[in-house]
């Protein structure tokens, strides 16, 4: 029969060692999600990953058995070089680009269960088929001399293949509406168009690199059509310039017709007021003689006769007049 101090000692062991399992399993319990990561509970011993719940970045007591398995949470970035393209004019050329993309926190147990881990592939394999789709509509004119609308539909038809249309709330405005161009809440949305679960944020055309030959030719075509623009423009300024030599002779003609009316007019305005001036001056004369006449008392054919020869001899400039005692008048010339 065991004594007491036996017992004392099988007491002390006891809570020694479930003190030492303590401070063995309570640190072993607890498990992190750092800040760049998206995790699952996973057991250890059985391998079992409970998808219900995501955690984000923390420390989590899970328990001894059950640690987390990760997820990148930040940014993955997604480079694609020198990949070949057909333009919308059957011309091959080759582009490179990167984008990055995130994981959606509500679709990572859809991810999981459709890809595990091995999703980037999937999603860069994805990004290239979506890009050689849209890339065959846009034309090689554009690739030279607008790589910012290359570079908008590139992203839009990404965007597209990759994100899918589901949003846990959809924006209110269209303007805002995702690339597919309608939005459908997590509830409603069906497998198919959830697209890979993740989301494309960013999008870059690094360079687009075009053959010779397809550069040659390009710039000959460019080269003719300039050409054939500058014909035209120089067709357009012969016809302007004969419209405008028209309009000019027109202009010219009419203003030697107003001034030749206005000659006309000028010569009509002159004579009649000289015709008026030489009225008045005779009316003035006819009534200057007859006031003379009045005044000098002159009434007679023979006085007005006599008189009038005397003012004829007076304006006479080669006709001296001298009067005499005896009233001679002399001529001389």
């Amino acid at each position: 029969m065991p004594t007491n101090s036996s017992v004392t000692w099988f007491i002390i062991i006891g809570v020694a060692i479930v003190s030492l399992l303590i401070l063995i399993l309570i640190p072993t319990s607890f498990s992190d999600v750092e800040y760049y990561e998206l995790g699952f509970k996973r057991r250890k011993s059985t391998g079992y990953v409970d998808i219900d719940k995501v955690y984000t970045s923390g420390r989590y007591f899970v328990g001894p058995d059950y640690t987390f398995k990760v997820f990148q949470a930040n940014a993955h970035f997604v480079k694609l070089d020198k990949i070949a393209v057909w333009t919308g004019d059957k011309i091959e050329i080759k582009i490179t680009c990167t984008f990055q993309y995130f994981l959606k926190k509500n679709f990572l147990p859809d991810l999981h269960e459709a890809y595990n881990v091995d999703y980037q592939p999937v999603v860069k394999g994805t990004a290239i088929d979506a890009i050689k789709g849209r890339a065959a509509d846009l034309p090689i004119d554009d690739y030279i001399r607008n790589r910012e609308n290359i570079e908008r539909e590139l992203f839009k038809a990404l965007a597209r293949r990759v994100d899918g249309c589901c949003r846990e709330t959809c924006p209110p405005k269209e303007g805002e509406m995702p690339p597919c161009g309608y939005c459908i809440t997590n509830a409603l949305c069906k497998s198919n168009q959830k697209g890979i679960f993740v989301e494309v944020r960013y999008f870059q055309l690094l360079e687009v690199d075009v053959h010779e030959d397809v550069k040659s030719r390009y710039l000959r075509q460019v080269t003719e059509a300039a050409e054939e623009e500058r014909a035209e423009f120089e067709l357009q300024e012969k016809v302007v310039r004969k419209e405008t030599e028209r309009i000019k002779n027109e202009i010219f003609n009419q203003a030697r017709e107003i001034a030749q009316n206005a000659s006309a007019k000028a010569t009509v305005i002159s004579a009649q007021a000289k015709a008026d001036a030489l009225g008045i001056v005779e009316k003035a004369r006819s009534d200057g003689l007859k006031n003379m006449y009045t005044v000098l008392g002159i009434t007679t054919d023979e006085q007005k006769a006599a008189f009038n020869y005397l003012r004829s001899l007076r304006q006479n400039k080669n006709v001296k007049l001298n009067v005499g005692y005896k009233s001679l008048a002399q001529f001389q010339n």
